[in-house]
């Protein structure tokens, strides 16, 4: 019974300690990680030193404890540092304390620590658990069982059995419950140290307070949010003490309201300025925390730096304030299709482009109804009137391509409208009214035709001038070429003109060739006969398609048709005005043409036929003579 008192003593030191350790492993985390071995070496060491004062001496010099089981323990959790440790304070308290059991004590010392490091080797890096714990005890127990029953028998026969069975018992017992409270204390601080390292390094703001406000586990951005170098220095700081403007009282307002109300809020935007006095928003969830009796314990926040999106959402919004002022102010019209061709928006201004059917233009028309209604209400004047249809699906795949248009309304005005395709599969559509500039332009190129016209008419007698008789000459002879076609030109002299201003005057002498003039256009049948006044009182008539009969013809019936008209020139033999003409031709086989040879053939024609008496008509064929002659 004594003995087994003994051993239920040296139970209770193993347990102790192991207890004490247990307690203290939180508050040594933050030691070094060979150093805390150490430690724990030492404690072990102390706590079989106990076992051993608190031991039976069975015979002299030979006691009877627990002191495998700290020693194991310490091997198997502190590993050969520990084991060495602990083996060496048990070994020097043994020695201290002498008799003859040295050996042997020294043996069981050093057969513990043996055990725990062959049990930490056997187990490698698999997961700790109590049934596997357990079993290494046992495996301990008995091994200290029979080594102390060998010692005992070797020592001194017949006095081990006694023995054999408390101290197996409570070796077993001692191991395994050391073990199971050192397991328990490192799953505890493990998962305390994990938690406080979620908390601690969560790039969101994390933290716990009790229920009187008192912050229990801040993490570090929340810690420097308020202006602490660490979570530590916040760790047990009154909410309500804490510097401001780092924790406002609406913050701390509704802190407190998730505690008395007992009911979480979900992601509650704060504005707050932290230590540096920026302005920071916040998004806050916060959960009270209760026990296990349910009573109110604390409170749990998250928050989330939302400033950056607080920012942006500013940013968005004006920039959606300047867009629409924009859009509303331009002058421009502003429309974007979408891919199924349906009107996703439009601005004013598209709308009252068009006069006709600006009031279907609305977010989700399909473009297809808009042209069916241009067709049918005739606001497009370019619009066909027929195959409506095709016209409809061509301007409507037009939609998708970049293009430029411009189309004339019923109302008279004139609109630009450019399509431009986006990237995701929308078209823009811009319109501009560019009536003022279609005006302009129109008026523009009017008065550039008129221009035109001037500068290649004769401002007396609205006939071509010799510009535009010299190039209509250079056109017809090589169309004339190309055709092998013949070509003829008349020159023309009014017979004694100086004479005629001499005697009537200048005035009188303009009014003589406009008179002129008009029975040339007169005699000249066709379209594509150009007359033209050649310079001073000489004309010309290009007369394509004419061989030298043709042209002789014409010749002769202006000539004659103006000596009827009998128009007096008193300084003259005839007494009234009279022309001379020469005509020159180019016959189908005379390939090789020139204006100038032309005009200086009809000009040797011409001169005969005023050398022969004026009042004639004289033809040449470019390089063959031929004369006609007339007379009144």
């Amino acid at each position: 019974m004594a003995s087994w008192q003994a051993l239920a003593g040296n139970f209770a030191v193993v347990a102790l300690f192991a207890f004490g350790w247990g307690h203290m492993h939180f508050w040594l985390r933050s030691v070094p990680n060979a150093s805390r071995q150490a430690l724990f070496g030492a404690v072990m060491g102390a706590g079989a030193v106990t076992s051993i004062m608190l031991g039976t001496e069975i015979l002299p010099g030979i006691i009877i404890d627990l002191r495998a089981a700290p020693l194991a323990v310490s091997a198997y959790f502190g590993g050969p540092v520990a084991a060495i440790i602990s083996v060496a304070i048990a070994s020097i308290w043994r020695i201290s304390m002498g008799g003859s059991g040295i050996p042997a004590g020294l043996l069981i010392i050093l057969f513990g620590s043996v055990v725990g490091l062959a049990g930490r080797v056997v187990m490698g890096r698999r997961q700790i658990t109590s049934l596997r714990w357990l079993v290494l005890s046992a495996i301990a127990a008995l091994a200290s069982g029979a080594l102390l029953l060998w010692l005992l028998n070797f020592l001194h026969d017949g006095i081990g059995m006694n023995l054999l069975m408390p101290v197996m018992v409570l070796n077993l017992l001692a191991t395994s419950l050391a073990g199971l409270i050192l397991f328990t204390a490192e799953r505890i601080a493990a998962e305390r140290d994990l938690l406080a390292a979620a908390i601690s390094q969560v790039p969101h703001y994390a933290y716990v307070k009790n229920r009187y406000g008192i912050f229990v586990a801040v993490n570090q951005a929340f810690a420097r949010l308020n202006g602490y170098g660490s979570p530590s220095q916040m760790v047990g700081a009154d909410e309500a003490k804490l510097p401001p403007p780092a924790h406002p009282s609406a913050l701390l307002a509704s802190d407190r309201e998730v505690m008395d109300k007992s009911e979480p809020s979900r992601c509650v935007e704060d504005r707050l300025e932290d230590s540096q006095g920026h302005v920071r928003w916040l998004s806050t969830s916060k959960t009270p925390l209760f026990g296990p009796d349910g009573a109110l314990i604390g409170a749990v926040g998250i928050g989330w730096d939302i400033t950056r999106e607080r920012t942006m959402q500013q940013d968005l919004a004006e920039s959606g304030k300047v867009l629409s002022h924009a859009l509303a102010e331009m002058s421009d019209g502003l429309a974007v299709f979408g891919h199924d061709g349906r009107l996703q928006f439009c601005n004013t201004q598209y709308q009252n482009s068009f006069p006709l059917t600006g009031h279907m233009r609305k977010p989700g028309a399909s473009y297809r109804t808009i042209l069916e209604a241009v067709i049918a209400t005739g606001e497009q004047k370019n619009a066909p009137t027929q195959d409506a249809q095709a016209w409809i699906e061509a301007i409507y795949d037009n939609l998708f391509n970049e293009s430029e248009a411009e189309i004339n309304l019923v109302d008279g005005r004139w609109l630009q409208v450019r399509t431009r395709p986006t990237s995701q599969g929308r078209t823009m559509v811009v319109v501009a009214d560019v009536t003022r500039i279609k005006q302009t332009e129109m008026e523009l190129k009017s008065a550039t035709d008129r221009f035109r016209h001037l500068a290649r008419t004769d401002g007396l007698t609205d006939l071509p001038n010799r510009r535009a008789f010299d190039a209509a000459l250079d056109t017809e002879i090589a169309r004339s070429v190309r055709n092998g076609a013949p070509l003829s030109l008349l020159l023309i002299d009014v017979d004694h003109f100086k004479a005629y201003n001499d005697y009537y005057g200048h005035p009188a002498g303009d009014v003589c060739l406009k008179q002129v003039s008009l029975q040339l256009r007169s005699a000249l049948k066709r379209p594509a006969d150009l007359p033209a006044r050649y310079g001073g009182e000489e004309f010309a008539a290009v007369l394509p398609d004419t061989d030298e009969d043709g042209a002789y013809l014409v010749a002769e019936g202006f000539r004659k048709a103006l000596a009827a008209s009998r128009l007096p020139h008193a300084a003259c033999d005839r007494g009234i005005l009279t022309v001379s003409i020469g005509v020159a031709t180019y016959m189908p086989d005379n390939l090789r043409r020139s204006a100038a040879e032309l005009i200086e053939t009809a000009d040797e024609a011409l001169y005969s036929a005023k050398a022969a008496g004026r009042d004639r008509v004289y033809g040449r064929r470019v390089s063959a003579l031929r004369q006609k002659y007339a007379q009144d």
